[in-house]
């Protein structure tokens, strides 16, 4: 369920290195272990974390030195980290509202223990969703158009346009059709750790082929299994011509998944998480 703790679908597999190491060797591990997320130490006590969205606005736009760098200057800081008992739509309220997509969580002690993920609550929402009644399909969610840049533009451009529109993909068009999509995953493992001229690369040389989306005819049930099974973190949706719809992110689709639904205690949260989303009061962290 849930409402039950993040404790019981945490990981304690951490991947962890010192705030001494370099920008680029800390790249070079999370794509040797195909992670989207590194804990940054300090003798041994978690001081940070450092994403592929750092990777994206940090590391590749910018002009800093990523063999010569400590992590400790692109990291994200302080850590943001819930207890373990925590109730898991509660943890994915936060991630939902900060735009974030993992959370440290502490023992009761105070230590680390281990981290929840939205890819974890994603892999729980589906389980919970089998057998459910599915009414709602991608066309009646789909409202967000998807980024999109032309296969001959440069790397550095389309990194460029992501960081401006705060977007984790783009979708790479061929003569006006959808042809590939580039992801932060895609920039950390063919951008970041092979050093390319971004300037100087098409970003068709980069971008993941072929194209997977889901018609806007599919239930958001089947959508969120395909998501999963996939690893796919943004869904592009196809209209009745095979023409491009929108992208769907992850915590987006989650918000419509019928495994928030289950009990008064995950709806109560979930009405709150809605209302503070829609409100005009809030802050997303950088």
């Amino acid at each position: 369920m849930l409402s039950n703790k993040v404790s019981e679908i945490m990981t304690t597999n951490l991947t962890t290195v010192q705030i001494s190491t370099s920008i680029f060797d800390v790249m070079q591990l999370m794509a040797a272990q195909d992670v989207g997320r590194v804990i940054i130490t300090d003798q041994e006590v978690p001081v940070g974390i450092f994403t592929e969205k750092d990777v994206l606005r940090r590391v590749v736009i910018t002009r800093v030195d990523a063999k010569k760098t400590a992590i400790k200057e692109v990291m994200t800081a302080p850590i943001r980290a819930v207890r373990e008992e925590t109730h898991i739509v509660d943890a994915f309220a936060q991630m939902y509202r900060g735009k974030y997509r993992h959370l440290l969580v502490r023992g009761r002690r105070g230590k680390i223990v281990g981290i929840v993920s939205m890819r974890r609550i994603l892999k729980l929402a589906v389980e919970l969703g089998q057998g459910m009644s599915e009414t709602k399909t991608m066309a009646s969610i789909t409202s967000e158009a998807a980024a999109t840049v032309d296969q001959s533009l440069s790397v550095y451009q389309t990194i460029d346009l992501m960081n401006k529109n705060d977007a984790s993909a783009v979708v790479v068009t061929a003569e006006g059709k959808p042809a590939g999509i580039v992801t932060e995953r895609d920039v950390l493992q063919r951008v970041a750790t092979r050093e390319i001229r971004t300037r100087d690369t098409a970003v068709k040389e980069i971008m993941t082929t072929p194209l997977v989306t889901m018609a806007h005819t599919a239930l958001v049930g089947d959508v969120l299994a395909e998501m999963y099974r996939r690893d796919i973190r943004n869904m592009p949706v196809s209209g009745e011509s095979g023409e491009l719809m929108g992208i769907v992110s992850m915590p987006d689709i989650l918000q419509y998944a019928q495994a928030f639904d289950i009990d008064e205690k995950v709806r109560q949260t979930w009405k709150e998480v809605q209302e503070f989303y829609d409100s005009e009061d809030y802050f997303t962290p950088g």
